[in-house]
């Protein structure tokens, strides 16, 4: 049954298949020069097509729907599992892939992507994204990367700088639809621009009568929104690290949890106060309808505020 998944003709019509098959034989065929005695042992043939089956049953694309990861902690240790990583889903019938090469190549133009590629494997990438060799597609990437990098470098954030943040990672997810460590960071950074307008709103509402210069918005519902974003942006952030690290993503999703945790208590909050139809509490309700006396303790006015966020290295430096 193993050997039938190699089916007859794959040489020919794969040139990846056919590149390690060959590797798979010159390797057996130099073991076997060696160890001549080992020749009439067993149908050597076997072994090449086994071993070829289990090194490209999945293939590389530029566009990949799953990834690998290994288990360094627990059992059985150095497993090696698969995620599926697209945020569509894997269809049936669909091909599972992966990406053989770093994230950052993924985000070049199709002829830097197949020149890496050749360089590591001696063969271009024929996958869909590659084939299609759609350049505009391929400059918007590079465009949109570039805009967000700029809306999440604005000190301190602003409405509009986030604003734009989220419009092109949206478009970007639509782009390259399936998870990726450089998304990851950006929606991290952007719920921290977000986690900041917020506790400024709630500054501001304690302070108006000081006649001060408004920061951000105070109505009600924008305070809401920019809630319910910035908890979806730390949670879907987290299930990419988690996704694409396995458990290399522990110390991240460590150092995100401190990010996270006033959100999710925002959250439950405002969840427990829009359940309480009283007309009342309206005029006593700070921003996103949750009542200043009542607000987590993160955003007390009294404390300081925030400073400048971490840079994506700092944030997301891996322990050695």
């Amino acid at each position: 049954e193993v050997l039938g998944l190699w089916r007859e003709g794959l040489e020919a019509s794969d040139p990846m298949a056919k590149a390690i098959y060959e590797a798979n034989r010159q390797g057996i065929e130099a073991f076997l020069q060696d160890h001549p005695h080992f020749r009439q042992s067993i149908y050597w043939n076997h072994v090449i097509l086994v071993s070829s089956i289990f090194c490209s049953h999945i293939r590389h694309s530029c566009k990949p729907n799953a990834a690998w990861f290994t288990l360094r902690k627990g059992f059985p240790r150095g497993k090696r599992m698969l995620h599926v990583i697209s945020l569509d889903g894997i269809q049936r019938r669909e091909e599972i892939t992966v990406s053989h090469m770093e994230e950052q190549v993924l985000l070049q133009p199709q002829a830097r992507r197949r020149l890496q590629l050749a360089k590591t494997f001696g063969l271009p990438c024929h996958c869909d994204r590659c084939v299609a060799n759609d350049e505009e597609t391929d400059e918007r990437i590079r465009y949109l990367l570039a805009k967000v990098s700029t809306s999440l470098a604005t000190q301190p954030p602003t409405d509009s700088s986030t604003s734009l943040a989220q419009e092109c990672l949206r478009e970007l997810d639509q782009l390259l639809p399936f998870s990726m460590q450089t998304k990851a960071k950006a929606k991290v950074l952007l719920a921290t621009a977000l986690g900041e307008l917020l506790q400024r709103a709630a500054w501001q509402q304690d302070n108006r009568p000081a006649n001060i210069v408004l920061w951000t918005g105070l109505d009600p519902e924008s305070q809401e929104q920019r809630l319910k974003d910035s908890k979806r942006l730390y949670e879907t952030a987290g299930r990419d690290f988690e996704y694409l690290l396995g458990q290399d993503a522990l110390p991240i999703l460590e150092r995100m949890e401190s990010g996270y945790a006033p959100v999710q208590d925002q959250h439950k909050m405002l969840t427990k106060y829009r359940d309480k139809d009283d007309p009342e509490k309206e005029s006593s309700e700070g921003f996103a309808g949750i009542p200043f006396e009542q607000k987590p303790q993160g955003y007390e006015p009294h404390l300081p505020r925030p400073g400048m966020p971490p840079t994506w290295e700092e944030l997301f430096k891996r322990n050695k």
